[in-house]
C-alpha cells in the first residue's frame, strides 16, 4: 500500500507507514483513486512430468493508483511485472485470475474501460511510411469521436500532444523501419505514447517503454510521462527493467515484485529507509533499483545459493505482508463503501462514443492508400515484374499461328495468364498484410475501430493495385503472343483475369487472417496454390482424375479461370492441319477434349466471384474470431 513512515509505530523493527499524498496536497480525496486492486491472484497451468498443475504467477497483490501518480513496477525476469500490468489493464489471456479490480470505485466494463484507458506496448508497431504528424492525425480521426471533436479540435489535440512530447522537430519525419530511415528510437517511443494520449485517458499503462533506448532517451520518456500524468491527472503504471537512479527517483511510487509477490509498494523516496529498517541497507552511491533487484533475484549459480535466495525473497515478501496487515485497520476505515462493494457496474459516463462505420472505413482507406503509394519499391516491383513477364512469355510464344502446333502453345499462354493471377499477387501482398494485421491487433486492443472497416479497407486497396499492375501483363502477353484479335474476346479475357485476381486477393486475406505467423503463411499459401494449378485443367484432364480428388475442381478458381479463358479463346476458331497428320480442326474440338465446357464463360466468371465472396467471408470470420478480445475480466 502507498505509504510514508510513521516513527511512532514499530513492530519487529519495521516502521509503520502513513498513506502517501499527491505532490503539493495536504489531503487526498478518495475520488482521486483511479484504480484499485485487492488480493489479485493469477495462476496458469504448467506441465510437470506427465501431469498438469496450476502454477501461481501473482500472489495476493493489493494496491491503488491515484490521479497524477507515476508508479513503476520493477522486478527481475519472471517476477510477474507484465502479468500484473496486463491484469490491471484488462489484457490478460488464459489462466485463472481472482481478486477485485475497481475503476473509480466500480466494476470495469471491457468496452468502456479500454476507451478511457491507454496501453503502450513494448513493441512500437506503426506504419513506417507515415510521418509523425500523419500517424497522430490518423489516430485522432479514428479514436476521437466526431460527435465531440471537430476536425479543427482534432488537429489542435494532435499539435498539443506533439508539443507535450517534444516532437516538433520530428513532426514531418517518417516513422521508419529497418528499410526506411525515420525517427530515432526515443522519438518513435514518444509517438507510440502520443497515439494513446490523444484520447486524454484516465489511466496510462506502459510495458517496458525504455527498452532499447539509451539513458538520455529513457530519462526523457519517463520525465515526459510523469509531467503529463501530473498536468492531466492521469494515473500511470509502468513496467521498467533496471532503471537508473535518476529515472527511479522520477516515479512517485514503486511496486517491487519477486516471484509474484510484492516485496515493497510505496513511495520511491522512502524505499531505501524501509529496506534499511528490515535489515537491508542500500550501500552508499549504489543505484537503489539495482540493489533492490539483486535482493529479489533468485541465484541459480548453485543449489545452496538458490535455497538462500528463495528464503531471502520469502522473508522480504512476508515482512511486507506483515507491514500491510498493520495498516489494514487504517486503510479500511478510510475506504468508502463504494470502493469495497462488489458487483457495482461501471457507469460508462467517461466512455468515448465510437465513430460510425463509414467514418472508420474512409479514414483507414485513406491511410492505406497513403502507405501504398509511398511504398515505391513494392509498386515498382509489381510493375517491373508485369512488364518483364509480359515480354518474356509474349516473345516465348510470339505471334501464334492457327495450325495444329499452335493449339498447345495457346493453351500454355492461357494457363500462364491464370497462373500470373495467383502467385505474383498472393505472395507479395501477403507480406504487406501480415504487417498491417499486427498493427490492427494493437489498435484493436484499444477498441479503435471495427474489424469490418479494417478488412474491407485492405480489400479495396489491394484489388486496384493488383489489377493495375497485372493489366500491363495481360495486355502485353495478349498482343505480343497474338491471341485472338477480337475486341469482345479481349475484354471477356480481361474480365476473367480481373475476377481471378480478385479471388487471389480474397484468398491472401483469408490465409493472412487464419495463419498466425508469416513463416507458416508462406508455406500454406504456396501449397494451396500449387494444388490449384495441378488441378487447373491443363496438366490433367478432369475426366481422368480419380473421383477421390475430382471434387477439388469445384473449389478451384484456377480451373474456372482457365475454362473461361479457353472457351473464350478457342470458340469459333478453325485450325489448318498438315497433310497426313491428325490434329484438332476447330476450337470446339479443343474445348471438348479438355473438358472445359461444363459451364459457360460467364458462368465460370460468376463462380469466380462466388469463390472470392466465400474467401472474403471466411477470412473475415477467422480474423474476427482471432481479433476478438479473450481477456479475463474481474
Amino acid at each position: 500500500m502507498s505509504a510514508v513512515f510513521d516513527e511512532e509505530a514499530m513492530t519487529e523493527g519495521i516502521q509503520t507507514p502513513q498513506r502517501a499524498l499527491p505532490q503539493g496536497a495536504t489531503t487526498t480525496p478518495q475520488s482521486d483513486v483511479i484504480l484499485r486492486w485487492d488480493d489479485l491472484n493469477y495462476e496458469v497451468k504448467a506441465k510437470v512430468g506427465k501431469t498438469e498443475e496450476w502454477r501461481p504467477i501473482l500472489n495476493g497483490i493489493t494496491g491503488e493508483a491515484r490521479a497524477g501518480e507515476a508508479i513503476a513496477i520493477i522486478g527481475s525476469s519472471g517476477a510477474g511485472k507484465t502479468t500484473l500490468l496486463n491484469a490491471l489493464s484488462g489484457r490478460i489471456v488464459g489462466g485463472r485470475l481472482e481478486g477485485q479490480i475497481l475503476f473509480r470505485g466500480a466494476k470495469r466494463h471491457p468496452g468502456s474501460f479500454k476507451r478511457v484507458t491507454a496501453y503502450v506496448q513494448q513493441d512500437d508497431l506503426m506504419h513506417p511510411l507515415l510521418t509523425v504528424q500523419e500517424t497522430l492525425a490518423y489516430a485522432s480521426k479514428l479514436r476521437l469521436p466526431n460527435s465531440q471533436y471537430t476536425p479543427e479540435r482534432k488537429t489542435e489535440r494532435v499539435n498539443t500532444v506533439i508539443r507535450q512530447l517534444r516532437l516538433e522537430a520530428a513532426r514531418n519525419t517518417k516513422i521508419g523501419d529497418a528499410a526506411t530511415r525515420g525517427v530515432s528510437g526515443g522519438e518513435r517511443k514518444r509517438v507510440s505514447i502520443g497515439t494513446e494520449l490523444l484520447t486524454d485517458p484516465r489511466l496510462l499503462f506502459l510495458d517496458e517503454p525504455t527498452s532499447g533506448l539509451d539513458s538520455n532517451s529513457s530519462e526523457l520518456v519517463v520525465e515526459l510521462v510523469k509531467k503529463i500524468s501530473v498536468d492531466q491527472g492521469i494515473a500511470t503504471l509502468m513496467t521498467i527493467h533496471q532503471p537508473s537512479a535518476r529515472i527511479f527517483n522520477i516515479f512517485d511510487k514503486v511496486i517491487l515484485l519477486s516471484q509474484g509477490r510484492v516485496v515493497y509498494f510505496g513511495p520511491t523516496s522512502t524505499a531505501i529507509e524501509y529496506f534499511a529498517n528490515i535489515g537491508y541497507q542500500c550501500p552508499m552511491h549504489e543505484n537503489p533499483a539495482d540493489y533492490f533487484i539483486d535482493l529479489m533475484t533468485l541465484d541459480y549459480r548453485s543449489d545452496d545459493a538458490l535455497t538462500r535466495s528463495k528464503a531471502q525473497v520469502k522473508q522480504l515478501a512476508d515482512k511486507f505482508a506483515e507491514y500491510e496487515a498493520q495498516q489494514a485497520t487504517y486503510t479500511s476505515s478510510e475506504k468508502p463503501s463504494s470502493v469495497s462493494g462488489k458487483g457495482v457496474e461501471f457507469s460508462g459516463e467517461l466512455d468515448l462514443p465510437r465513430n460510425n462505420w463509414f467514418s472508420e472505413y474512409s479514414t483507414l482507406a485513406r491511410r492505406d492508400w497513403a502507405n501504398a503509394l509511398r511504398n515505391v519499391p513494392f509498386l515498382m516491383g509489381q510493375i517491373t515484374q508485369s512488364v518483364f513477364m509480359a515480354l518474356l512469355i509474349g516473345f516465348m510464344f510470339f505471334y501464334l499461328k492457327k495450325d495444329s502446333v499452335s493449339v498447345q502453345n495457346r493453351l500454355g499462354v492461357l494457363f500462364i495468364i491464370a497462373v500470373n493471377a495467383t502467385f505474383p499477387i498472393v505472395m507479395p501482398f501477403l507480406t504487406l498484410y501480415y504487417k498491417e494485421r499486427d498493427i490492427m491487433v494493437r489498435e484493436r486492443s484499444s477498441a479503435t475501430y471495427r474489424v469490418t472497416s479494417f478488412y474491407l479497407s485492405k480489400f479495396t486497396t489491394y484489388v486496384p493495385i493488383a489489377l493495375v499492375s497485372n493489366t500491363i501483363f495481360f495486355i502485353g502477353i495478349y498482343f505480343i503472343s497474338h491471341l485472338e484479335f477480337d475486341a469482345g474476346k479481349f475484354f471477356i479475357g480481361l474480365v476473367t483475369f480481373f475476377c481471378l485476381s480478385i479471388v487471389s486477393v480474397a484468398f491472401l486475406l483469408m490465409v493472412g487472417s487464419g495463419v498466425k505467423s508469416i513463416e507458416v503463411g508462406f508455406v500454406v499459401a504456396p501449397a494451396i496454390l500449387t494444388i490449384q494449378l495441378l488441378f487447373g485443367g491443363l496438366f490433367a484432364n478432369p475426366k481422368t482424375i480419380t473421383p477421390v480428388l475430382r471434387w477439388i475442381r469445384w473449389v478451384n478458381p484456377v480451373q474456372y479461370g482457365f475454362s473461361s479463358l479457353t472457351q473464350n479463346e478457342f470458340s469459333g476458331m478453325v485450325f489448318t492441319c498438315a497433310q497426313g497428320t491428325q490434329c484438332y480442326q476447330t476450337g470446339a474440338e479443343v474445348i471438348k477434349a479438355y473438358d472445359v465446357a461444363r459451364f459457360t464463360t460467364w458462368q465460370n466468371i460468376l463462380f469466380l466471384l462466388m469463390l472470392a465472396l466465400i474467401d472474403m467471408m471466411a477470412g473475415y470470420a477467422v480474423l474476427r474470431w482471432k481479433a476478438k478480445p479473450k481477456s479475463i475480466w474481474l
